[in-house]
């Protein structure tokens, strides 16, 4: 497992290759979904820290917290984390991820994680308060996802 930071950061790089400039909202959620089709995919957590369901959905604190001095702006700097040393399934999925997610909006990518059924949605559904979402829920609702898309669920 990795610190969210260093996920962050190297979702940063990636965009900075591809002349992309990324938000705090799409840090948040793009670093969100890496873990997710990690547990999902290969049954293993990618991230360290809980997910937490706050009001705008899902939120890793540490992440946050690096960069909120941006706001709305996009993000000009990387979080002060030792670089991730990243395996082959885990730059996988991170750059899997930024390519078909990266390009969406913050607001885009928080209405995917409010949509009816996810992890974000059930948690916050039951609790209306901050709750960690369950790493078992984000395996299970994405796994699920990923045999929809392969045609055997």
């Amino acid at each position: 497992m990795h610190d969210a930071r260093a996920v962050a950061n190297r979702l940063l790089d990636l965009a900075h290759e591809d002349g992309n400039r990324l938000t705090v909202m799409q840090v948040l959620k793009l670093v969100y979904f890496c873990h997710a089709w990690m547990l999902a995919l290969y049954d293993r957590p990618l991230i360290e820290q809980p997910v937490e369901a706050l009001r705008y959905g899902p939120v890793i604190r540490d992440v946050y917290q690096s960069f909120k001095k941006y706001r709305d702006a996009p993000i000009k700097s990387r979080a002060r984390v030792p670089a991730g040393q990243f395996d082959g399934e885990e730059n996988y999925i991170i750059e899997q991820v930024y390519q078909k997610y990266g390009f969406l909006s913050g607001i885009r990518l928080s209405q995917m994680t409010h949509a009816p059924g996810t992890p974000w949605a059930q948690v916050w559904g039951a609790n209306r308060q901050n709750s960690i979402i369950p790493n078992w829920l984000n395996k299970q609702y994405y796994a699920q996802k990923a045999g929809a898309i392969n045609g055997s669920g």
